[in-house]
């Protein structure tokens, strides 16, 4: 069975809404582990503005971090990240700060937005990041009201360069039936690049791969779950780009670009 890599959730002990202590972050590398967890991304939330010593407490947390796993026999590597949440010059806080991107690799980057009301401009953000060389990854659109009253607004998300991971706990139903019907059909249409559990605590949201998985081998093909679950991850660690999903275009029009010089905003 191979093992999977979570790129989105908050281990990060006493720093935003995740874990209380480091008890509490140890634990949730357990249960990682026992999901079939090798690997996860530390991506606490940072917002447009990230002062120096934060970024410095940060690293310094996930350096304890890691040092207690390994002298518990955690065998869980965990990577640098974040969870950025939108305004208009993403791209401005990506590039003045190492903790923006996965890995502190320079290249994707999570990108949370309003949950209850979409803002306008969100294609332009996404273009500009793609045009600096960067590969944003949208965090959990199922759960955004607007992409929940029409999935096919995560259309213009990929055309605009991002990437989509979906929530392992949408689509088992933790957060109500109708996110898990956006879920299981961005999955059907093949939009989502990756599943990761947003775990933030080991009494709340926890880590869940392990049963995503479960829940998913007879509804979705074997390699795209693979995918899902681990391999597209693995790129991420390569340092490789993901390819985009393949969206069809409407009226015979050609790739969004021509379609951003006619107009970069289009209404949500």
């Amino acid at each position: 069975m191979y093992k999977m890599i979570d790129i989105h959730n908050h281990i990060i002990p006493k720093f935003d809404d995740g874990p209380k202590s480091f008890d509490e972050s140890l634990d949730l590398l357990r249960m990682a582990q026992e999901q079939g967890i090798s690997t996860v991304f530390a991506t606490s939330h940072f917002n447009e503005y990230i002062p120096k010593e934060l970024e410095a407490e940060y690293f310094s947390k996930l350096a304890q971090l890691k040092e207690m796993a390994y002298a518990r026999n955690i065998p869980v590597d965990i990577h640098s990240g974040s969870e950025i949440f939108y305004h208009h010059y993403v791209q401005d806080t990506v590039k003045n700060s190492r903790v923006t991107t996965l890995g502190g690799w320079g290249q994707y980057v999570l990108i949370e937005f309003p949950m209850f009301q979409m803002p306008e401009g969100v294609e332009e953000v996404l273009f500009r990041l793609s045009a600096e060389n960067f590969i944003p990854v949208v965090a959990h659109p199922e759960r955004y009201s607007a992409v929940i009253e029409r999935w096919e607004r995560t259309v213009n998300f990929i055309k605009y360069g991002a990437l989509l991971q979906v929530n392992g706990g949408s689509i088992l139903g933790i957060f109500g039936k109708e996110i898990q019907k956006v879920s299981m059909t961005l999955l059907e249409q093949n939009l989502v690049h990756f599943i990761a559990s947003d775990a933030h605590s080991p009494n709340g949201r926890k880590f869940v791969m392990g049963e995503v998985r479960e829940f998913l081998k007879e509804k979705i093909p074997p390699g795209y779950l693979k995918e899902l679950l681990s391999e597209n991850q693995q790129k991420v660690i390569d340092k490789t780009p993901l390819e985009n999903a393949s969206v069809p275009e409407k009226n015979g029009r050609t790739g969004f670009f021509s379609r951003l010089k006619k107009s970069i905003k289009q209404t949500f």
